[in-house]
């Protein structure tokens, strides 16, 4: 069973591809305004779940927890992203975010497939040289 969590406590068990395409490709960036900040995907019976989130305009942040493995892709000068998940900030390289589309596609295959996409190049977030803010 995949339950997603929305930002406002919202709970859907085994979220079809069309209720993904609505979350990922069409959601208003207000919607990851509200509540919590975050969302997750989660597969009964697994400890690995993925968290993300939007920021406008850099694009999804993707976490796949408990490991906090983010995807990454090598890029000279990057911002640092403050996101608050929880009411707390959260500061993340802008070099993690990816677009709407492969954030899509990431997510689908995480639902379908019950594991993280191997074609991502997944990186710990704390590995990554930046300003972290602790």
């Amino acid at each position: 069973m995949v339950i997603y969590h929305g930002p406002i406590d919202e709970r859907t068990v085994n979220p079809d591809d069309e209720f993904l395409k609505e979350i990922i490709l069409r959601s208003s960036p207000d919607y990851w305004l509200r509540g919590s900040g975050d969302s997750c995907l989660e597969i009964d019976g697994m400890d690995e779940r993925m968290i993300f989130f939007y920021d406008e305009p850099f694009g999804f942040l993707i976490l796949r927890h408990p490991d906090y493995l983010v995807p990454y892709r090598e890029c000279g000068d990057f911002e640092v992203v403050e996101h608050r998940v929880g009411g707390e900030p959260m500061r993340i390289p802008s070099c993690c975010y990816v677009g709407r589309a492969e954030a899509y596609e990431i997510l689908l295959y995480f639902a379908r497939e019950k594991e993280a996409p191997p074609h991502v190049n997944w990186v710990d977030l704390y590995e990554i040289e930046f300003d972290h803010g602790f």
